[in-house]
């Protein structure tokens, strides 16, 4: 199976911010390491021409592509990419000089390349070079520990203990509108394939050469998909484990979520009965209070005469 630039294109093209899309692509790259050079060519070249809303998904891609390598002893694709990112970086930084959810989404790619060494110290420090002047480490418009435009807080699993909902449902949502279970395109268009494809025995008993070199073609085709097509389970698998353990992990927290407002229930009805008990006292005790409001209830008082005075 050849590499074939204008394929690489089209799945740049077609590149989204997902991590099943990011990691198809990546493991379609290093499949195609012996054409490193290549790639990463068209990598940059693609990087530069795409919108500036795009150019991060590009980074994404890489860092996906080289902290794999880095895991498989890959060397291919580091000496590639330490030839280009800086003129990336520069090209990048500079587009998103007023995008500072950009601008701190790289420091955090250049920071996890740092801290797992993926690039030596002084490539990073050369590459950190090139971020924008004036802008604080910590500005930001999201992120670890960043705040949103309008200043609030982000919302993230540890301020409420477990997965915020919103995540989970992201997560799920993500999964089955890319999942590879559910292609029918490929499961059609492996059944549309010849059946020389899967019958090895029947190879010998062609005899036409242009048929052969037509079938040839075809198969290196199929193997390309079918190879794709396993990358994009394999990703699938490793991202339903993640999302099965983050389900986990969201019911237990709504488990303890629900003791805690079951005790809160409690609590709050035995403050209730308290305040109903004071409140009863209060009335009962308000009415055996003499009426002092001057109601016409009460005898007037005697003439200071009448007191001392004799009878007549």
């Amino acid at each position: 199976m050849s590499f074939n630039t204008g394929s690489f294109v089209g799945k740049l093209i077609e590149l989204n911010n997902s991590t099943q899309s990011i990691q198809t692509l990546c493991g379609w790259a290093i499949h195609h390491k012996r054409h490193a050079q290549e790639v990463v060519d068209v990598w940059f070249q693609q990087l530069t021409k795409s919108p500036k809303e795009r150019k991060l998904l590009f980074l994404y891609l890489a860092n996906d592509i080289v902290q794999n390598c880095k895991r498989k002893n890959i060397d291919e694709f580091k000496k590639e990419f330490s030839r280009v990112l800086p003129d990336a970086l520069s090209h990048t930084y500079k587009s998103a000089l007023e995008d500072l959810k950009t601008v701190k989404a790289i420091d955090r790619i250049l920071a996890i390349w740092l801290q797992r060494e993926v690039f030596s110290k002084e490539f990073i420090t050369k590459l950190q070079s090139y971020r924008p002047k004036g802008l604080r480490a910590g500005e930001s418009e999201s992120g670890e520990g960043g705040t949103s435009p309008n200043n609030k807080r982000v919302r993230t699993s540890s301020d409420s203990g477990g997965p915020d909902a919103e995540t989970v449902i992201r997560l799920l949502v993500n999964l089955e509108r890319g999942s590879a279970l559910q292609d029918t395109k490929m499961k059609q268009q492996l059944q549309n394939l010849p059946p020389e494809v899967w019958n090895v025995t029947s190879v010998d008993k062609i005899s036409d050469r242009k048929r052969l070199e037509g079938l040839l073609k075809s198969i290196d085709t199929t193997y390309e998909q079918i190879s794709n097509h396993r990358i994009r389970l394999q990703t699938e698998y490793t991202e339903r484990t993640k999302v099965a353990n983050l389900l986990k992990e969201f019911v237990s927290h709504q488990k303890q979520q629900l003791k805690h407002v079951e005790a809160k229930i409690l609590e709050y009805q035995g403050k209730l009965q308290k305040v109903h008990d004071v409140r009863g006292r209060l009335q009962s005790h308000l009415t055996s209070l003499p009426d002092l409001t001057g109601g016409g209830s009460l005898a007037p008082l005697p003439e200071p005469g009448s007191l001392f005075g004799g009878g007549e």
